[in-house]
């Protein structure tokens, strides 16, 4: 991001001779790739001096207004700053800038001598090609919050102002928009996602001496949610095409004390839901959605998070829809288990001081309530982003010896995660590195392998999820993903291969 000085604004609105064409490109370029900003301070002199000395170029000016980022002008000013004391107007532009990390673009000398984040114009293109060579990050999380940042900062501004910070209206108005989303009649924030399907648990009495069904090839959390609730999770391998739970191995893994299936819907596609359903309801069992990876993912039609008798959300920030801290969510249709589930996050307690239940402190906080309810409107288009990314990948490695992601004809995936395969994974993975390519292993050490599970006597029985863990490999894959790092990280996946 670039910050441009009330001068060179000036400059350019003006077509003062002797500016330079160059310094337009540099402007056209910013405002082409959304990078070109201005501080909420440098509004009022821009207008006025123009409007003054330069009517004639004051409309194409608030033209160009409405196509600039403007950055807050952060509160905290020190006077005794050395850049305060030369130049007050240039310190808070300096300080608009820090707060996001961009550089000030200018021609004022002492701008340029008093602070390490103005550059000469002469100087772009050169720090913009260094920008480019850079490392491929796996998750841009920086990237993505700087493109709302407005919409996040009057989130913040609402939340402080209301002078409510637990349980307030930020989270009630959340989770009735989350709700909605998901097409459940409610919603429930809580602490974070793995709390999410412990409370479910807990509210459905299920606990010491029961057993729940888990998928083999998971994240732990999945697991440590039936450990928290005193119940004992049970592994099922998964289906090799997609990673997600079998439904044809769930049966032979039941027992007389099997109480309920936790399906995940690994990656961002969801689980095959029917089948496990179907089984469910034959025997009684409740079916316990984890969708932390898969916010807006659909099965048949219908969205996550209103499959089974409950699911659990994560908002961890490199989630689909990712808080700017942690957070969770229960969504669900029974109206009997979402009232326990309220009690149980807030100290067992639905009246305050009157504590019915041995409850938990699990609230989703208020400030990342209001900041999920500004990114849950850019959900969708951020989900179709990855959908695209995913879509180029296939096109441009379909021709290789790489497993690529196979898409049951049921489902439309978020692609949380892009997940390939390959016999050399780790050389693989070694070779990108080396290139300035980040990818990520999910996950290296199955859940029956962690020390955690010592106790665990599945070790050498899951075969195939130890065979999936040795050979995936997760590519970058987030909204802002462009088409050349995507064609780069191909070209040196198609190197490696030959």
């Amino acid at each position: 991001m670039y910050l441009f000085d009330n001068n060179f604004i000036i400059d350019i609105v003006s077509k003062r001779k002797g500016v330079s064409e160059y310094y337009f490109d540099i402007l056209v370029y910013c405002l082409k790739n959304e990078m070109a900003c201005i501080a909420a301070s440098q509004l009022h002199n821009l207008r006025y001096v123009i409007k003054r000395n330069y009517a004639e170029y004051y409309e194409e000016y608030l033209a160009l207004e409405k196509r600039l980022r403007i950055l807050k002008t952060p509160s905290c000013v020190d006077f005794e700053n050395k850049m305060a004391q030369a130049d007050m107007e240039d310190y808070l532009i300096d300080l608009s800038a820090r707060a996001v990390g961009a550089n000030i673009v200018t021609l004022d000398g002492q701008f340029l001598a008093l602070s390490d984040k103005a550059i000469h114009p002469e100087e772009f293109y050169a720090l913009e090609e260094k920008a480019d060579t850079a490392t491929i990050s796996f998750l841009d999380i920086k990237q993505i919050t700087l493109k709302h940042l407005n919409g996040i900062e009057q989130a913040f501004d609402r939340t402080i102002d209301s002078g409510s910070f637990i349980l307030g209206s930020e989270v009630k108005a959340f989770e009735q928009e989350f709700a909605e989303y998901c097409g459940t009649r409610h919603c429930i924030g809580v602490g974070n996602g793995l709390d999410a399907l412990h409370l479910i648990l807990r509210a459905m009495d299920i606990g010491e001496g029961d057993e729940v069904i888990v998928p083999s090839n998971t994240f732990i959390a999945t697991w440590l949610a039936a450990s928290h609730a005193g119940a004992t999770p049970v592994p099922v391998e998964p289906d090799e095409k997609t990673y997600n739970i079998d439904p044809n191995r769930i049966e032979a893994a039941m027992t007389e004390k099997t109480k309920a299936i936790m399906p995940v819907h690994l990656y961002g596609q969801p689980a095959d839901m029917d089948p496990i359903l179907e089984i469910a309801k034959r025997y009684g069992l409740k079916v316990i959605e984890d969708a932390a990876q898969a916010h807006g993912a659909r099965y048949k039609g219908k969205r996550t998070g209103g499959l089974g008798d409950a699911a659990g959300f994560s908002f961890y920030p490199g989630k689909n829809l990712g808080a700017l801290g942690d957070g969770g969510a229960v969504t669900t249709n029974d109206t009997a288990l979402a009232a326990r589930v309220r009690q149980l996050r807030n100290y067992g307690s639905k009246i305050k001081y009157l504590h019915e239940l041995k409850g938990f402190n699990s609230r989703l906080d208020e400030l990342q309530a209001a900041f999920l309810r500004e990114k849950l409107r850019h959900l969708d288009e951020w989900n179709e982003q990855r959908r695209s990314i995913a879509s180029q990948y296939e096109k441009l490695l379909q021709d290789t010896n790489i497993g690529l992601p196979f898409v049951h004809a049921d489902t439309i995936p978020v692609w949380h995660l892009y997940v390939i395969r390959h016999r050399e994974r780790d050389a693989l993975q070694q070779h990108l590195l080396h290139l300035g390519i980040e990818t990520l292993i999910h996950y290296p050490i199955p859940a029956h392998k962690q020390t955690a599970y010592r106790e665990s006597t599945f070790v050498d029985q899951m075969l195939l999820t130890q065979q999936i863990a040795d050979s995936i490999l997760s590519l970058p894959i987030y909204p802002g993903l462009d088409a050349e790092k995507i064609e780069a990280i191909s070209r040196a996946l198609h190197n490696y291969i030959g």
